[in-house]
């Protein structure tokens, strides 16, 4: 009766300890996971915060870039511009030496200065017209390096408009339960039972011999 017993306290103690020493594991492998998940989530946003940076430097660079650009197409403008006027400066010089006509008069005379201040006309039409051109020219080339540098600037901007999502922490994991010790208690009081019995059997069997011996020792007498 005491082995058995003992037996099966011994092995619920064992199962218990299995138990333990399998949640153990499992809570060290959870907190691991925790570990793992605090170290990732602050790499991606010290990746994050560099990714801001470099890229608030390329929106500067771009930005001082089409600065640069608008700067050269205004400078060539300038250029054409005082090119043109010029041109226009030469006409009229160019006109007022043909409207003298010197010792001619009458209808001659007359031709010869109005040639000269229609030929004076018409190169200020073309100076004129290739400025208003130019002009046209250089706003839509500043229109079309605006929109490229807002494609640029909006793709930039688009690489580091959303922080990094870490996502859920590691779940914690299920628990084994024990067993019942209402088994146990069962085994035991089953062993102790048997035991009884066993107890008592032993006893009636040794009264009965005892009363024999007595009859035997009577009757020889």
């Amino acid at each position: 009766m005491g082995i058995s017993g003992a037996q099966q306290i011994a092995a619920s103690s064992a199962e218990d300890a299995a138990v333990d020493a399998r949640n153990n594991g499992k809570l060290k492998a959870h907190h691991r996971a925790q570990k793992q998940y605090d170290v990732t989530a602050n790499l991606d946003n010290v990746q994050y915060l560099n990714d801001v940076q470099e890229q608030d430097g390329q929106q500067d660079v771009l930005y001082q870039s089409l600065l640069d650009q608008w700067s050269s197409d205004d400078a060539e403008l300038k250029k054409l511009f005082a090119q043109q006027d010029f041109a226009i400066e030469d006409a009229i010089i160019a006109m007022h030496e043909g409207s003298y006509a010197g010792s001619q008069t009458g209808a001659t005379a007359a031709r010869l200065a109005g040639s000269s201040a229609r030929k004076a006309g018409m190169a200020k039409s073309r100076a004129l017209h290739s400025k208003m051109m130019a002009v046209d020219d250089i706003n839509r080339t500043k229109q079309t390096s605006w929109k490229q540098a807002k494609d640029k600037s909006h793709a930039l901007h688009q690489e580091v408009a959303f922080a990094p999502v870490h996502g859920f922490r590691p779940a914690a994991p299920a628990m084994e339960s024990k067993k019942s010790k209402a088994g146990l208690l069962l085994g035991l009081a089953g062993t102790g039972l048997e035991g009884f019995q066993a107890f008592k059997a032993n006893t009636v069997e040794g009264g009965t011999a005892m009363g024999e011996r007595q009859r035997v020792t009577m009757a020889s007498l």
